[in-house]
């Protein structure tokens, strides 16, 4: 799929926004994993990044994230 020059500037500024570094933060800290999972997931095996993506989740601030990086998009009208 490709994305209109409206997404992507979208996509741009929802990368670029507090939420999505701090995001970027604790995915960093799980290391090399995100990587590789990122890799496989590429590749048709999700399972690893999912199980990294649980994980985040299940954590209070990690899932507050994920909420309102969701609502910002919805908002900038990517769905």
């Amino acid at each position: 799929m490709k994305l209109s020059e409206k997404n992507r500037k979208a996509v741009e500024q929802l990368a670029q926004s507090s939420d999505a570094q701090r995001l970027m933060e604790l995915l960093r800290r799980q290391g090399g994993e995100v990587q590789q999972a990122a890799k496989q997931a590429a590749a048709g095996d999700p399972s690893q990044l999912m199980t990294i993506m649980d994980q985040l989740m299940r954590s209070k601030e990690g899932a507050e994230l994920v909420d309102r990086i969701g609502a910002q998009a919805k908002q900038a009208g990517l769905e």
